[in-house]
């Protein structure tokens, strides 16, 4: 039986969290969301025939040991990353390009782990604090590729008051993919073990993640090397604040809201 290892990423439980931009609080449990998770994404790799363990990079809260527990997750051994940590990689991260992107947190902990991730056929890198709509078995899922959900596009795309703007300007619902090959980045990944040491080395720039791993290596990684699981035709956006997508909710409750935050899409999911 081929073995596949979960890694959740993210924060994975707070009481009151800011949001990278500051604009909402809240908290989150990633325990609420393992029935979800077993139901849309788990069930249907061990029909494909993959023997599950799991492993959790996300912050290191109070209830981090208890939550190892419940997952019987294999040990990584990391550091959380620090304000120092981070201040670099923001700094790497527009010398090398002034494409906006979100924050570094889920994808910088894979440099602060010290032992080595044990060989398995698959890695499902899932960010914790995400609820599915969509099963495994409705998304395009090709086992021989990275895994991406859709091509990324701009928010002003789904704002009534920019969208006009916005196409005059680009000219292309998806120009952040036509021109850059912006990818969502950090809610689920499929890939298996010949591509996972640049996938790790990689995600922590979240949306630009294929962009500079094409960029840095082409032509040894190409488009054949990548697969959108829900299909190259529609961008969406990673930001629940700006539309709605089919594969997806984020199960957290917004605590306090700051500016246009529509709040009623992050609302707890059951």
């Amino acid at each position: 039986m081929n073995k596949a290892l979960i890694i959740y990423i993210g924060n994975g439980y707070s009481e009151f969290t800011y949001s990278y931009d500051k604009t909402y609080a809240y908290s989150v449990d990633m325990r609420e969301n393992f029935l979800n998770h077993q139901e849309k994404i788990f069930k249907n790799l061990s029909r494909k025939g993959y023997e599950l363990d799991f492993a959790l990079l996300t912050n290191k809260h109070e209830k981090y040991q208890d939550f190892l527990g419940f997952y019987n997750a294999i040990h990584l051994d990391y550091d959380d990353l620090n304000d120092y940590d981070l201040e670099r990689l923001k700094e790497f991260y527009y010398w090398k390009t002034d494409i906006p992107t979100g924050n570094f947190y889920a994808g910088g902990r894979f440099f602060k782990i010290r032992n080595q991730i044990p060989h398995y056929e698959l890695y499902v890198i899932i960010r914790a604090d995400v609820s599915f709509k969509m099963g495994l078995n409705e998304l395009n899922v090709d086992y021989t590729k990275m895994n991406w959900l859709w091509p990324e596009t701009d928010y002003s795309v789904f704002c009534d008051e920019l969208r006009e703007d916005y196409l005059k300007a680009r000219g292309s619902d998806c120009w952040c993919w036509e021109s850059y090959h912006r990818v969502n980045g950090n809610i689920l990944n499929i890939v298996p073990n010949k591509y996972f040491n640049l996938y790790k080395s990689y995600i922590w720039m979240e949306h630009t993640a294929f962009t500079y791993m094409m960029r840095d290596l082409y032509p040894i990684i190409t488009l054949n090397d990548i697969n959108m699981m829900l299909g190259w035709e529609k961008c969406y956006v990673t930001d629940l604040r700006f539309t709605e997508n089919p594969v997806y909710t984020l199960n957290k409750k917004i605590l306090e809201s700051h500016g246009n935050v529509q709040t009623h899409r992050f609302g707890s999911v059951n």
